[in-house]
């Protein structure tokens, strides 16, 4: 029996998209991470001082992440040929899938330690993320970019209610459940398939794809809250630009795009730093 490596089956149009696509969780994580560095809490004491730094701790294990190494084999010298291809693909399955799941429980925890220091409250994360949209008059469609598509493939997943309002609180909520379901034992766990011609192929790219789908949703609801929060005039930015390295594509006022390859103020990178840099337009 072979082992063959295929390309995961789910693969939303907007992480392919030639410019304004949505950049991958461990990218965007990263670049979310970079921004709360330069930014802080302006009001309250030290008590919210120290749970802004908790918050961002928690983001900075998010970014950390790399690789969850997998082996699920039984290792007890009897295995056959069969078997050790089954539990190879296995493992290498089980190491994508927990790789997303980690970091979303990450991202959780990131999540709801900024809603204590931004809402003290008591506010749960859906209604934190609820009330910050509320607060945003953005301009395309009141959303940061692509948050709708996101939230409509994550329904596709958890099978969330057709038809239901597409919000960044709806999305969160669709996230939350993703990982509740593994956190409480819930979720089925995936196993390779056998194509009937001695072949063992991956299987779990719906679970991937779910796991991955609910860690964006879950950034863009921490980062629609941090730009509510300095609309408010509660989170402040540092007075230093974002150099964007070898440039990237915003949008621009005609629903286009367009390629800024100098530095931009922190402040207005918070509602770009979730699309991926793009390559730059030809010469």
């Amino acid at each position: 029996m072979t082992t063959t490596r295929t390309e995961g089956v789910c693969l939303p149009s907007y992480r392919t998209l030639p410019m304004l696509a949505l950049a991958a969780p461990e990218i965007h994580v990263r670049e979310l991470t970079d921004w709360v560095e330069h930014a802080s809490i302006v009001r309250g004491g030290d008590a919210e001082q120290a749970g802004w730094e908790h918050a961002y701790k928690w983001l900075r294990l998010a970014q950390g992440l790399r690789t969850v190494v997998f082996d699920m084999s039984y290792d007890d010298g009897g295995m056959c040929a069969v078997g050790g291809d089954f539990d190879a693909v296995w493992s290498e399955m089980m190491e994508e899938w927990q790789l997303h799941l980690v970091r979303l429980g990450h991202l959780r925890a990131a999540l709801e330690a900024f809603v204590r220091v931004l809402y003290p409250d008591g506010s749960q994360p859906p209604a934190a993320i609820e009330r910050a949209e509320r607060h945003l008059s953005y301009p395309l469609s009141g959303r940061p970019l692509h948050v709708k598509e996101v939230v409509e493939h994550l329904a596709t997943h958890t099978m969330d209610q057709a038809g239901a309002p597409v919000s960044v609180e709806s999305g969160m909520a669709q996230a939350i459940d993703v990982h509740r379901q593994a956190a409480h034992g819930l979720a089925g766990i995936p196993e390779p398939t056998d194509d009937g011609g001695m072949t063992v192929l991956p299987a779990g790219h719906n679970e991937i794809c779910a796991a991955r789908e609910a860690s964006s949703a879950m950034l863009l609801g921490i980062q629609l809250m941090l730009a509510a929060a300095m609309d408010e005039g509660s989170v402040a930015v540092l007075d230093e630009d974002k150099y964007l390295l070898d440039g990237m594509w915003i949008p621009d006022l005609t629903s286009g795009s367009r390629w800024v390859d100098e530095e931009m103020p922190y402040s207005a990178y918070l509602a770009l730093l979730h699309l991926a840099p793009g390559e730059p337009p030809e010469l």
